[in-house]
């Protein structure tokens, strides 16, 4: 997902037409139009609905332009920021699974050891960071993959997680470890796409030629664990990682059968000789290590 694409659909929804907002943006309309359909492609939803009088916006479309405007405004902040003070700052973005393993014990260490230098911490949805890191708005991230093969990334680390079934008490236990079966056994909650955790569970079912059913869709990990609890949903699929300082008493977590997420620290390439870059960067790998050797990051392992 690109900014300029938010920025095209958020003025789109804005005129109520693809051929005004072109025009506007001084795009040809053809060209406009491929940027939409990527936009759509990469977050898995259709935005808008062409009609003879114009466009019509989706709920997914209006959820997105509900949001842009602050993602294209935070984008401009720190762009601003970079440019006034390219040497002194380090920005991060961090995945909310990673909070407690990685980034609280990571700037932990930065400000034991350089309390001089401000950290700028972006917490957020992976297609997100992803795309941030793209457009030079990140000095480093800790990204999610669904392959470790993906060419786009090259990571200095390189982590392996398991996905893990959480199930209600209320049900019979899964396997251990899971089959793809057992996932579809009970109705789901799972994050909407795009969502690296349901991209993996997606393929799974269909590799198997299976079906699931997903009535609830929550944005955030946590929300899914909550429906299980309540007894909305039977079950969800997530991470280990996410389980972290989470009450999970009386649920049944196993781990799925041969189901694994990589999560790959990057950092810009242009910035790596920076020494606060450095600092932060040495600093998050060694949290990363230390999790995956004690033990605390359950399952985790590193690929060497």
């Amino acid at each position: 997902m690109d900014l300029n694409q938010i920025e095209h659909f958020l003025r789109v929804a804005e005129l109520g037409s693809i051929n005004r907002a072109a025009k506007e943006l001084g795009l040809s309309q053809p060209a406009f139009s491929r940027s939409l359909s990527q936009l759509e492609h990469d977050l898995g939803q259709q935005l808008v609905v062409r009609c003879r009088t114009g466009i019509t916006i989706t709920e997914a479309g209006s959820i997105l332009a509900s949001r842009g405007l602050a993602l294209l405004s935070e984008a401009g902040a720190i762009r601003e920021e970079l440019a006034n003070d390219p040497a002194g700052r380090v920005v991060v973005g961090m995945p909310a699974a990673l909070r407690h393993l990685v980034t609280l014990p990571a700037l932990q260490l930065m400000r034991n050891k350089s309390s001089g230098t401000a950290v700028r911490v972006h917490e957020g949805f992976n297609v997100f960071l992803r795309d941030m890191m793209n457009h030079g708005l990140l000095d480093m991230a800790v990204i999610a993959m669904e392959k470790p093969s993906e060419t786009s990334i090259v990571p200095e680390l390189l982590v392996r997680e398991p996905l893990v079934l959480v199930r209600s008490a209320e049900l019979p236990p899964p396997h251990n470890p899971v089959p793809v079966g057992d996932v579809v056994e009970f109705p789901l909650a799972l994050p909407g796409r795009p969502n690296a955790v349901r991209g993996i569970v997606d393929r799974a079912i269909r590799e198997c030629r299976l079906t699931a059913k997903i009535p609830l869709e929550p944005e955030n990990p946590g929300l899914c664990l909550e429906f299980v609890r309540c007894g909305l949903v039977g079950q969800t699929v997530t991470l280990r990682s996410v389980l972290v300082e989470r009450n999970i008493a009386g649920m049944h977590v196993a781990p799925i059968e041969d189901r694994q997420l990589h999560w790959a620290f990057v950092v810009h390439r242009q910035r790596c000789h920076m020494a606060p870059v450095r600092r932060l960067g040495s600093m998050i790998k060694r949290a990363i290590l230390d999790a995956v050797r004690s033990g605390r990051w359950s399952g985790a392992s590193i690929v060497e």
